[in-house]
């Protein structure tokens, strides 16, 4: 029989002394050169033994307008429930009597790594900034 987990996202307030771990989408980092996260389960795993945010490296599909709204980016959450090392860490920590969850913020900010920044100030990106403004600027 297979097992499939699932994740519930954090819809009442946790009650005084339940053992809950939460998963949370924190902020969203943009990078020039990021290669993805080969294991989301050891990085939550890590994270949680030491009581620490983590970071999860994922890429960015390209952007799809929807309903006409150019100034919205359809993001999916990094959490690959498939992984096999996430499944093994939520089935531990149920074990140990915690209940995980996911939360889902309303409002995640996005801003920009440290290399996009470097990139964007570099020459090459300031090139780029320039052709946006060129194209910006003649539509």
């Amino acid at each position: 029989m297979e097992q499939i987990l699932q994740l519930n996202r954090v819809t009442k307030p946790i009650k005084k002394g339940e053992k809950v771990i939460v998963l949370e989408l924190t902020d969203i980092q943009l990078h020039m050169n990021a290669r993805p996260t080969p294991s989301v389960g050891a990085v939550v795993q890590r994270s949680i033994e030491h009581n620490k945010e983590g970071r999860i490296f994922s890429p960015l599909q390209a952007p799809k307008s929807e309903n006409g709204d150019s100034n919205s980016i359809h993001v999916e959450l990094p959490f690959g429930v498939n992984d096999p090392k996430l499944q093994e860490a939520v089935r531990h920590y149920q074990q140990l009597g915690y209940r995980v969850m996911l939360g889902v913020p309303k409002h995640i900010p996005i801003k920009l790594g440290r290399d996009a920044e470097e990139f964007m100030k570099s020459k090459n990106g300031k090139r780029l900034i320039r052709g946006l403004e060129k194209k910006q600027t003649k539509a």
